[in-house]
């Protein structure tokens, strides 16, 4: 044997990568549990507001599971969009029925606004992950209010997350285009978080692209009665 080899360099960032993949399948399962736990016992308000609070934080970190595999995959791999034509309306009807009853149970009324025989072409899965990661920001802040919207608008298709919150501050009030130099880790002093969720939803936009156009994420204070507005717009 030589002594002199030297041990294996490992890929820290595969193994975490890796890691995270099992996480986001466990908690998965927990979920799913979770659910027939709802759909099988005997209704009890307060017991089934602790599984609905429990649903929602493990749908938060499952999120952001996804949130750091797809980072990865796009940093490190040849990561393609599985882009298909989808119905935008039924989109947004899946996204309603899957956050409804939970902000419900903190009296926030969510509502979808969308032509029904709308249709795009977009990676449902990613942006699936973008929307519900805009909508668990804009519970944090809302008033009572939150409204999915989609429209087309100069050849894009463009979803927004509303709210009748507060409004962003002035220094998050911007268009996220394909040449902005954004970081995750950046934290906000404004609103304390990571940046890693606008990071993550900016980075889905861009992937995105038709031709020579790119997708981008733009904030604003357009939402209900002056709220926050966050809009994904794809070409």
């Amino acid at each position: 044997m030589n002594s002199n080899n030297t041990p294996p360099q490992l890929d820290f960032s595969t193994i975490i990568a890796s890691s995270v993949h099992d996480m986001k399948n466990s908690l998965q399962l927990l979920l799913g549990t979770l659910d027939e736990i709802i759909d099988e016992r005997p209704g009890d308000a307060q017991s089934d507001a602790k599984i609905l609070r429990a649903q929602a934080e493990g749908r938060r970190i499952n999120d952001q599971l996804i949130q750091l595999l797809t980072l990865y995959k796009a940093g490190n791999t040849d990561h393609r969009l599985q882009s298909h034509e989808h119905n935008v309306d039924e989109f947004l009807q899946e996204l309603y029925f899957e956050n409804q009853a939970v902000l419900a149970q903190r009296s926030i009324e969510l509502s979808v606004e969308c032509d029904e025989a709308l249709q795009w072409f977009f990676d449902r899965e990613l942006l699936k992950g973008v929307i519900n990661n805009l909508i668990t920001n804009a519970q944090q802040y809302t008033h009572n209010k939150i409204r999915l919207n989609a429209v087309i608008d100069e050849k894009r298709l463009r979803l927004s997350v509303n709210d009748n919150g507060p409004g962003y501050p002035e220094t998050m009030l911007r268009c996220y285009s394909a040449e902005d130099e954004l970081a995750p880790g950046d934290s906000s002093s404004a609103t304390g978080g990571t940046g890693l969720g606008l990071f993550f939803s900016a980075t889905i936009a861009h992937m995105h692209k038709n031709r020579t156009q790119s997708g981008y994420l733009q904030t604003s204070n357009d939402g209900i009665d002056g709220g926050a507005r966050c809009t994904i717009a794809l070409p």
